[in-house]
């Protein structure tokens, strides 16, 4: 079948995200808020795109997609409206992605696939106080998802073959490649093995081994890395892994799972990295 695409959430996750579905041929809208904010990304993705169509990575017939199969949504039932997927990437907390899926899934059918683009919120969690639980899917993107060639899909138990599989042809016509989880994990594979790389970084710079951008470069050159721990936390964004923290800590109450002080000023100062112009580096310049 044809999806007809929406996605809730307009920062630098969900407009690319949302981008990619254009881009692969599905009539796509988007709805956030922050009407601006929204605009402004999805001008930041466009720019992007035609830069990855002079060197070849893209071709003009998929910027000629983008233009013509993406729209803005006003609401959120505007951008469920004759859907049969639906993609959320907003902020890392769970209230807000649970309040975001008991509306889609009253105002969608059971047929309609309700996806998360989170990898710490298992589908599972956010399935529980909504209707027909066997449509709840994970279906996680690297930032930039218009450059990073992977997506990760992770399922609850209850959810039918039927969806798994297609959450993995949607992802393969947005022309990335597909690791589809056995069981659910917080993090799923690529986030759970970096965590402990940047637990680890945050660590020694918490102690005072040494500066932050010297771990970097020690990563990078002795573990041939193409980005330090601290550069790709920028990029990923740290009120991701400040929220992934405080939710593993919420549950298990050891000290020791709280997030960095450091971390957690940053996030309160609203220096989130890449997306706002500065986390541990500057990014504005």
């Amino acid at each position: 079948m044809i999806e007809q695409v929406g996605v809730i959430g307009g920062g630098q996750m969900g407009s690319q995200i949302a981008s990619l579905s254009a881009i692969g041929g599905f009539t796509t809208h988007i709805f956030d808020n922050d009407i601006e904010n929204l605009s402004s990304k999805l001008n930041f993705a466009e720019k992007n795109l035609e830069n990855l169509v002079s060197k070849d990575v893209y071709d003009e017939k998929h910027l000629e997609n983008f233009r013509q199969n993406l729209h803005i949504a006003e609401n959120i039932k505007e951008v469920s409206e004759n859907k049969t997927f639906m993609i959320e990437a907003v902020v890392e907390k769970l209230e807000v992605k649970l309040e975001i899926f008991s509306e889609l899934s009253e105002l969608t059918n059971e047929k309609v696939i309700l996806a998360t683009n989170s990898s710490f919120i298992p589908a599972s969690e956010l399935a529980k106080e909504c209707r027909h639980s066997h449509r709840f899917i994970n279906m996680h993107f690297f930032y930039p998802p218009l450059r990073m060639d992977l997506v990760e899909i992770s399922y609850p138990e209850t959810t039918t073959k039927d969806i798994v599989e297609r959450t993995q042809n949607l992802g393969k016509a947005m022309g990335r490649s597909i690791v589809t989880l056995k069981k659910e994990t917080p993090g799923f594979i690529v986030n759970r093995m970096l965590a402990a790389l940047v637990d680890e970084a945050y660590e020694l710079y918490d102690e005072g081994i040494a500066d932050f951008q010297d771990i970097d470069l020690a990563i990078k050159k002795g573990l041939n890395h193409p980005l330090g721990p601290f550069e790709i936390s920028d990029y990923s964004g740290l009120d991701i892994h400040y929220y992934a923290k405080l939710k593993i800590y919420n549950e298990t109450k050891n000290p020791d799972d709280y997030p960095k002080d450091f971390l957690e000023q940053k996030v309160k100062d609203g220096n989130l990295g890449v997306k706002t112009g500065k986390g541990f580096y500057d990014y504005k310049k």
